[in-house]
């Protein structure tokens, strides 16, 4: 089962979306920047077009093996975290496969991701289940996540339109940037509901890169660079995260909030 495939479950569910185009979008100043848009429905809006099976092109390389964020059925990463709050310990992510977004009435599917981390400095397990979509424009978002600890759920969270995750493929030039402002509501354990309206910037500022990490010395990196604004568009201080992500591989580290560095990987083609 491709990865394009299991996008395109979600595509014939999708009630709004705009965007699209074979190439990354072009930033501030596009349709992004429109306030977002909730669905009565339980639907979620995207920021693009879900990639469609029928763009695959036999003659060219697979999309699995040159994408910047695989989201293959079985396929894993395992990182090592520091963290200046719990310390260090290791994430594993598996891809689950396609499921239905829970609370959109049938409406919509995604590609599941787990994430587990065990915290062993509080002995903590935390898991992180997150619904996402690659969209032909070369975003990925995440439409849903719930947060669990220790087996409890504490939260899940949902976005309008979907918030941007990665980006999936090198721009064709650089520089290049994005802003996403999205409405978030999370629902805690207790039931508690906390509404947000935050705004992202993305910007690719390097490519081509060569980077070395436990899991091995890659190539063709790219440097993301992903800033939370304040009101004012400003970076909020301490949001700042910078990711390098290698083709047909992923993440491979993040510098940030806390640092993450691949140790091992399984990315199924």
């Amino acid at each position: 089962m491709t990865r394009r495939w299991m996008a395109a479950l979600a595509a014939g569910w999708v009630l709004v979306a705009c965007g699209g185009g074979s190439s990354l979008p072009p930033g501030p100043g596009d349709d992004s920047q429109n306030p977002p848009i909730g669905n009565p429905d339980g639907s979620i809006d995207l920021p693009g077009d879900v990639v469609n099976p029928d763009d695959n092109n036999p003659d060219e390389t697979p999309a699995e093996s040159t994408s910047l964020w695989p989201l293959t059925t079985g396929s894993s990463w395992v990182y090592d975290i520091k963290d200046p709050v719990q310390g260090e310990f290791k994430k594993t992510v598996t891809v689950l496969g396609p499921r239905e977004v829970p609370d959109t009435q049938g409406k919509m599917t995604a590609v599941l991701v787990h994430s587990r981390q065990d915290r062993t400095q509080s002995g903590m397990v935390y898991e992180e289940y997150s619904w996402q979509l690659e969209l032909t424009n070369g975003l990925v978002v995440r439409l849903r996540e719930e947060d669990h600890k220790d087996g409890a759920q504490i939260r899940a969270t949902i976005w309008s339109p979907a918030t941007v995750k990665s980006v999936a493929r090198a721009p064709e030039s650089l520089p290049w940037s994005y802003q996403s402002a999205v409405q978030e509501q999370t629902v805690l354990g207790d039931g508690t509901k906390e509404d947000s309206d935050p705004t992202y910037s993305w910007r690719v500022v390097e490519k081509g890169l060569t980077l070395q990490t436990k899991a091995g010395t890659f190539t063709n990196v790219i440097k993301v660079q992903r800033d939370k604004l304040n009101d004012a568009g400003e970076v909020k201080e301490g949001k700042e995260r910078t990711y390098w992500l290698a083709p047909g591989v992923g993440k491979i580290r993040e510098e940030g909030e806390r640092t993450e560095e691949l140790v091992s990987y399984d990315v199924k083609k």
